[in-house]
Order: structure tokens, then sequence, then C-alpha cells
């Protein structure tokens, strides 16, 4: 009978022991003068076993990781084809996902037992619920245009309230440009020119706001700027402004209501044959540049509408007597409040000196100049608000 020396013993326990707890292993080395026996074939079939154990165990671990391209070993391990079969499995089941994922919602799988009538059921929901979905989402597109379409008719209507090319052609000439860029399709943003008792009154008007909600507001600003100067006759800008203000606090209820909207307002009256611009500013500036040095002539800061905590709300005139070349210029905040892909703003002191830059052009290069670089600082950062800016030349 072969006796086994203890240390033989221990190799092949060792080797048990690492299987059962589910290690790879090593085959065991035999000393070249081991004789041919039954040990060496024993240590021979252990070998083999071990060798397809080890591509099995990778094997397994690779499926576990999803990593179903993985070739499997050879063997004829019966728990090896059996594995090898639910790899096929999967792949087939991932193939039928993906066509899922495409919009196929006709595969059903049949070769998984239980997993398959699950499958199949969250296939048959998926499906409906995609259905729903799909039916959805065409009559939000339905709805997205309709709005649509009645917002450009809204935008055609509040570009008929401004100012026509002809009246401020008639008015001002080749001398004026006006950059009015709505953030929406409607703009927050308005402006507003009328002549009277041989004076010229003209305003640039930013709203709380932009879009729909901003829109309504130029609307009523408009309104009551051509009620309280063409109706009620008043021209005098500071007290123009004092009624737009009463005006718009009375039409958004603010005395009682929660509504606490309102805009900002640049306006001047100008007498062409005296020289002369009277300027009322509620939160907008006006910037005069003369002999290439611009002058900013500072609003009130008090805004139209909205919260009032004084009295009575007064706003202050401002004259100044112009020269043959100079450049006035009126905008709402857009401009200056627009970023660009560093995050930085355009801000006030980069457009007053660019407006110092241009102003000695005339009004249409002007214009050009000025989009062209704000253009090229702004890059493709989003706009953020609406952006309206006026320049007026005067010549004598």
């Amino acid at each position: 009978m072969l006796k086994l020396e203890e240390s033989q013993l221990d190799k092949v326990t060792e080797v048990f022991y690492r299987v059962l707890n589910g290690k790879k292993t090593s085959p065991i080395e035999l000393l070249p003068d081991t004789p041919n026996n039954e040990y060496a074939q024993m240590v021979s079939y252990i070998n083999r076993f071990i060798t397809e154990y080890n591509a099995f165990a990778e094997f397994m671990y690779s499926l576990s990781r999803g990593e179903l391209d993985y070739t499997p070993p050879a063997g004829r391990m019966q728990v090896l084809q059996s594995f090898k079969s639910l790899q096929g499995s999967l792949r087939h089941l991932t193939w039928k996902t993906q066509q899922i994922a495409d919009g196929d919602f006709s595969q059903r799988v049949d070769f998984m037992g239980d997993f398959s009538v699950a499958f199949n059921s969250m296939t048959k929901q998926l499906e409906q619920a995609f259905t729903e979905l799909e039916h959805a989402n065409n009559e939000l597109k339905e709805k997205n245009r309709e709005i649509t379409d009645n917002i450009h008719y809204a935008q055609n209507i509040q570009r008929a309230m401004l100012p026509t090319a002809e009246i401020i052609h008639q008015t001002f000439g080749d001398n004026i440009f006006i950059i009015y860029n709505p953030h929406s399709i409607v703009s927050g943003d308005f402006y507003w020119l009328v002549r009277t008792q041989g004076e010229i009154l003209i305003a640039v008007a930013d709203c709380t706001g932009h879009g729909v909600s901003g829109a309504f507001l130029t609307m009523i600003g408009n309104t009551l700027l051509n009620k309280i100067v063409i109706e009620d006759q008043c021209i005098n800008p500071a007290e123009i402004l004092g009624q737009l203000h009463l005006g718009v606090r009375k039409q958004l209820q603010q005395e009682s209501g929660e509504i606490k909207d309102g805009m900002d307002v640049g306006l001047c009256r100008i007498n062409i044959k005296q020289h002369k611009v009277t300027f009322a500013g509620a939160n907008r500036p006006l910037y005069h540049v003369s002999k290439q040095q611009l002058q900013q002539i500072k609003g009130d800061r008090k805004s139209i509408g909205g919260r009032q905590k004084e009295a009575q709300r007064v706003f202050t005139n401002q004259e100044f007597i112009f020269e043959s070349g100079d450049t006035i210029y009126l905008s709402s905040d857009g401009m200056a409040d627009q970023p660009n892909p560093a995050r930085k703003t355009f801000g006030t002191k980069q457009l007053k000196t660019l407006l110092s830059e241009v102003a000695s052009y005339p009004a249409a290069e002007q214009e050009q100049r000025i989009r062209n670089h704000f253009l090229t600082w702004k890059d493709d950062t989003p706009q953020r608000d609406d952006i309206t800016l006026l320049g007026i030349q005067f010549f004598k």
C-alpha cells in the first residue's frame, strides 16, 4: 500500500481548502525525482482540475462584473456549460434591452423562466407609459405652439405701440439710432416719442421683468405717457414722471394690492431752437458727450410704481444747453448687466467709455460700432435681459 508523507498530504489539503473557500490556487509542484506512482497520477488530476477551476473562476468574475464579451474557457465541467448558457442568455437579453431603449417595445423574453414573466410585464408597462408620455408631449408641443403664436402676435401689437421709423426720421433725420433687443419675443423695455407744443419728448423705460410680464407693463407705461402728455398736455419731465408714478400705482392697485412691480425711466424734453435738453430720470441716467467728454447726469433714485414710503414722490428736472456735434444717450440697464463667458458684466464703466469713443461718428456708424463691440465681448453667452440704447446727435 502506497504511503504518503505528511507534506504531500498538506499540499493536497491546502488545494481543496482554498477551492472550498472560493479562492484561486496554484498547481501542486512535484519534485523531479518523484516516482510515477498513484500519488503522481492523483496530483496530475488535481492540477488539471485546478487549471480548469481557475479559468472557470475568472470567467465567473467577469460575469459578475457584467463583462459579457469575455471569452469563456474550454472545459467539460457541467457547471461551466451552465454558465456559458447563462452568458449567452444575458447577451441576448442585453440586445433586447437595447432594442427596447431604441423604442421597439415588441421585444419579449421567453428563455429565462420567472424572470421572463417579470421582464415582459415591465416591457408592456414601459410601452404603455411611453405611449402616454408621447401623447402628453404632443399635446404640450401643440400648446407651446399656440402660446408662441399668441406671443408673436403680442409682439406685433407691442411693436405697433413703439414710435414708427417714419416719425423717428421726421423728428431727428439720420441723427438717431436705437438698439432694441428683447430678451424674449416680447420686451419689458420700450421707447417713446411725442412732438407737442414745439417740444420733443423722448423716453426709454425699463419695466420690471422681461417677456410677457414686462410687456404688460410697457403697455401700461406707454398708454399713461400718451395720456399725460397728449391729453393732459403736461410737458414738464419731472411732473410727467410724477404723474406716471401715480398712474402705475393706480393701475396696479398698489395702495392695497401685493403687486410691487414698476419701471425705471429716463425722459428728455428737447427744444431744438433753444438748444436745450431738460432731463428727469427715475433710477436711470442720461449720458451727454460733448467734445469727446462724457458727463453722466444721474436721475433720481426713485422708481416709477412699486413701494412708496414718502408722502409724495417728486422727481427733479436737470437742464443743459447742447452744442453742435453733441450726443445724448438713454438706455435700460440690459447692456451694462450683460455677462460674458468669464461671468463678468459689461458694466457701466465700459459702456461710458464706449460711448465716449463712438460719439463723434455718425449715428448709424455709432450703432454698428456699439453692436460689434458688445457682441464680441458677449460672445456666445445667452442674453440676460432686454437691451435698449438710444442715441441722438445734435447739429445746429
